[in-house]
């Protein structure tokens, strides 16, 4: 798709966003693929209908407040991307556009809007605090219809049964002592996974030691900054990226992740560093960062 979106006129990330436009041949193949599209059965709220909106205010044609509505709607689901046959980064694209222009879409936002995002930015990243907002969001469920609106549909998503305490796990976690060691990887631990549903964490180290992996766990490790950075908001997510590069051992097979969410956060390092002295070690980061399954199929030889 043709574009006339000025070099640098949106900083580092232009470059990525322009690149995402050029590539659309606004073909279809996406529109199967969406979730949004195929509930409301507007164009505006398709992939390639959204790539138009963006490409129109990155060009100055467009206000923000008219494609807001629509950009806002769109989950960050990619399903898009695996079903378009011109490969069009659609993920550079999105989180990019919510990124520069996030203070002019937090002006525009209703204070209920606005507070709920805060909330959930301030909390979930943080497991201490998650798990004390959870807890009281399970006292306050049964108040929620005096409650604003904003608000109701974070208590109906919180569990019904009662949290799991946080677990607390050692710096390392090595094989049985019948098992010889095979390679050694740092395991992310989630912010939200930790709170809700931390047998995950444990099951994927026992995996990893019985087939003779060696896991650390950083202690100084935080969120991935996925949450931060598909909300628009770049430099929480550079301070959460920043931090876990720091975290993490340079002596490692692999950096290994067991939650769609983180490992598509990191992957996407590189680009919430981009421009940055950081941007290098975010690349490699990135690089050497695996699913659990993928890891252990390169590995061989899999322990059930």
């Amino acid at each position: 798709m043709q574009h006339t979106i000025a070099p640098d006129s949106h900083g580092p990330l232009t470059a990525p966003m322009a690149d995402a436009v050029s590539k659309c041949v606004h073909c279809g193949f996406c529109l199967a693929a969406c979730p949004t599209y195929l509930e409301l059965g507007q164009e505006t709220d398709s992939p390639r209908g959204r790539i138009i909106l963006m490409k129109e205010v990155l060009e100055g044609s467009l206000t923000v407040a008219d494609a807001a509505p629509h950009v806002d709607a769109c989950l960050g689901c990619l399903a898009c991307e695996p079903a378009c046959p011109s490969g069009v980064p659609y993920r550079d694209l999105i989180s990019s556009f919510r990124a520069v222009h996030h203070e002019t879409r937090q002006s525009q936002r209703s204070v209920g809007e606005k507070l709920r995002r805060k909330l959930v930015t301030s909390t979930i990243p943080h497991p201490g605090r998650f798990q004390l907002a959870a807890m009281s969001g399970r006292l306050a469920k049964p108040f929620k219809s005096f409650l604003p609106a904003s608000l109701r549909p974070m208590l109906e998503l919180l569990p019904e049964e009662k949290l799991p305490p946080l677990v607390v796990y050692p710096p390392v976690v090595s094989p049985p002592p019948d098992v010889p060691v095979r390679a050694r990887v740092a395991l992310l631990l989630g912010c939200a996974q930790q709170v809700l549903d931390p047998d995950i964490n444990d099951a994927t180290i026992e995996v990893l030691t019985r087939n003779g992996v060696e896991v650390v766990i950083p202690e100084t490790q935080g969120c991935c900054g996925a949450l931060s950075w598909h909300v628009g908001e770049l430099p929480a997510a550079q301070k959460f990226a920043i931090k876990n590069l720091a975290a993490f051992p340079a002596k490692i097979d692999a950096v290994i992740t067991n939650a769609a969410g983180c490992g598509s956060g990191i992957h996407e390092y590189p680009l919430i560093l981009k421009g940055t002295k950081a941007e290098p070690a975010a690349v490699a980061f990135a690089e050497r960062t695996s699913d659990i399954t993928v890891f252990l199929q390169k590995l061989g030889n899999l322990t059930p």
